[in-house]
């Protein structure tokens, strides 16, 4: 319910984490943890059996293949300065990852940069050109 409250939740972010662990304790295989109010997965113990995307509160997690090498810590879809407001390394949809992304794996959409997994050739030229380093390897 937490995820209605105006502001969605206690943080500033309104698509953070709410960080009250209902990912970790509906995960089978003690794959998630809350660490400092946010999950984070251990992609060793994960099995990718997805009960985790179904309680989200926020629809935050999603699955990407072992293999990949960067992701996108950030799942604002605010404006730039909305989101440096209250974050310091949330994506403010500036596109110079897909300026520099030589495959044309990351895009963005409602100010929020994705990567295709498929297309991605882990360079990680998106990230070190990412200004706010939401780009991570993984």
């Amino acid at each position: 319910m937490m995820s209605f409250v105006p502001g969605g939740g206690p943080k500033s972010c309104n698509s953070g984490c709410l960080g009250y662990g209902t990912c970790a304790k509906i995960c089978p295989f003690g794959a998630i943890s809350v660490v400092n109010g946010v999950a984070k997965v251990d992609p060793d113990l994960c099995k990718a059996c997805g009960k985790c995307l179904e309680v989200c509160p926020k629809k935050l997690i999603s699955l990407i293949p072992y293999e990949s090498k960067y992701g996108v810590a950030c799942s604002s879809v605010d404006k730039g300065p909305v989101t440096m407001k209250f974050c310091g390394v949330g994506c403010i949809g500036c596109g110079l990852c897909v300026k520099n992304c030589p495959e044309g794996a990351v895009a963005v959409k409602d100010f929020n940069a994705t990567i295709d997994q498929d297309k991605c050739s882990g360079c990680g030229i998106c990230a070190e050109k990412c200004p706010k380093k939401s780009i991570v390897k993984l």
